[in-house]
């Protein structure tokens, strides 16, 4: 989901994480049955992630071959909690390296008018571009956008913890906290989210992947020193991913809540992105999905 202004930064989060820490590697599943994990010491939490972090390009490889959906559910409440809107919409979305492109398709059950159709041509066209620029300055060794969340970012900013391992969706993964460093001192939005943020991540303990991630506002965050806005303490995001055909992970769920002010407007946001119909590009292939 895209909440503008307000959850750009979760959103990065929930993107930016996704990329560099959440859907990282493409690693063969070994039933949890099969696994003698839990005879092996547990590895040390920023060596595990930084192992997650080095298969990126692989599941980028099996990613580029498949197109989804996603519906967004979206409701804004007052400052009361009662429930001012609402609204769907539904995606066609597929990966360009780290990076969701998508597709609007309907709004509210309704699909596009022929005009708005060709609007999401062009905006297409905009992100895919976006996309490969984005890729090739990274291919080519020059810095990330100052916007954009990273793993190194991750690590400086935060510290893992209470590394343990436990059993989820019926596999065994490793669950570490995450909490801010006291002594990191932030230098861009970026950096001012990331000492906001505690939670925990869980990871796949055999296929290294990022099974689940919880992420929360331990402080609240103010953009341009809180004259265009801010997100308050308390806001928090859920994303999932899932082992589809056999071979790589993908989105399945994001939850998002936040508190905020855009200028001197008050936003309570409370939203689910939820994605299905996991299909290959020109290819005719029976595809599962789930954590199997």
């Amino acid at each position: 989901m895209r909440h503008k202004v307000v959850i750009c930064c979760f959103a990065g989060l929930a993107v930016s994480l996704a990329a560099s820490v959440v859907v990282l590697s493409q690693q063969p599943a070994v039933p949890p049955s099969q696994s003698s994990a839990h005879d092996a010491p547990a590895p040390d939490p920023v060596a595990l992630l930084r192992a997650v972090g080095d298969h990126q390009k692989q599941n980028e490889a099996a990613r580029k071959d498949y197109i989804f959906d996603r519906r967004d559910d979206e409701q804004q409440r007052d400052s009361h909690g009662n429930v001012k809107s609402a609204e769907v919409k539904e995606y066609e979305v597929y990966f360009v390296g780290p990076w969701e492109i998508e597709r609007l398709l309907s709004k509210d059950g309704k699909p596009l008018s022929e005009g708005e159709r060709k609007k999401q041509d062009e905006e297409v066209r905009k992100q895919e571009a976006k996309a490969r620029e984005r890729i090739a300055r990274r291919d080519a060794g020059q810095d990330h956008d100052k916007n954009e969340i990273t793993l190194a970012k991750f690590l400086a900013a935060d510290r893992f913890y209470n590394l343990r391992r436990e059993n989820y969706q019926g596999r065994e993964v490793y669950a570490m906290d995450f909490a801010p460093r006291p002594d990191f001192e932030p230098r861009s939005l970026v950096d001012r989210v990331l000492k906001a943020l505690g939670g925990t991540l869980w990871i796949d303990e055999q296929a290294r992947q990022a099974a689940r991630l919880e992420a929360r506002f331990l402080a609240g965050v103010k953009f341009g020193g809180g004259l265009l806005g801010s997100v308050q303490k308390g806001g928090n995001v859920v994303i999932e991913q899932r082992f589809v055909n056999g071979e790589v992970w993908l989105p399945f769920y994001v939850e998002i809540h936040l508190d905020a002010h855009v200028l001197f407007l008050h936003k309570a946001i409370n939203g689910t992105s939820t994605y299905s119909n996991y299909r290959k590009f020109r290819v005719d292939t029976k595809i599962t999905s789930g954590l199997e």
